[in-house]
């Protein structure tokens, strides 16, 4: 799905914007591919609890986690080389320091929220292994996966404030609304 997905995208962007480059296909692709999944797992959770017959879906969400965490990494790291890798500073410098606008909503550095969300989701790939359940003990590996509500109000935040800056089209806001409205409320 994540390939047919990708090559969808790719395809639909070529034909709307014949002029957009790979590496700015790549870029979108990935991250959005990573957001549309991130929001699905969110949503798992809640569905289950409303109906048994998505109980299937949760013995998957670790995978789904770990997947969106893959893409998301894509994503970064395809983005560090496209705009941080071939400066005087080493990237992950030039990430944090290249654009310091915080007092700008159209020019606000976006990028760091993206890193942030994506620590909190390697964290959590990291310890989706019942081992690090086991070991952790339940309510400190709850806690810590808790956190996946933080890396999404990052996501949210770095997508709003970065491509969203400069999308001419409505679809991706609308996009942004129906996931972020879908996820609140399905946990409402």
């Amino acid at each position: 799905i994540v390939i047919a997905y990708i090559g969808a995208f790719a395809a639909v962007n070529l034909a709307v914007h014949p002029e957009i480059t790979a590496e700015t296909l790549i870029i979108r692709g990935l991250g959005s591919c990573a957001f549309l999944l991130l929001n699905a797992v969110l949503c798992i959770g809640p569905l289950c609890r409303l109906d048994p017959r998505f109980l299937p879906l949760l013995y998957n969400r670790r995978h789904l986690g770990v997947t969106t965490f893959l893409l998301g990494l894509g994503h970064g790291a395809f983005s560090i080389i496209q705009f941080h890798a071939f400066g005087d500073r080493h990237p992950l410098v030039s990430l944090f320091t290249a654009n310091q606008r915080f007092n700008s909503v159209a020019q606000f550095p976006f990028q760091p929220l993206g890193f942030g969300a994506l620590v909190i989701l390697f964290v959590m790939a990291a310890t989706s292994h019942d081992f690090w359940l086991h070991n952790l003990s339940a309510p400190v590996w709850k806690r810590l996966h808790m956190l996946v509500y933080a890396a999404y109000a990052l996501l949210v935040a770095h997508v709003t404030l970065g491509a969203l800056q400069s999308e001419r089209s409505p679809v991706l806001a609308v996009a942004i609304g129906a996931g972020l409205t879908l996820v609140i409320g399905l946990h409402l």
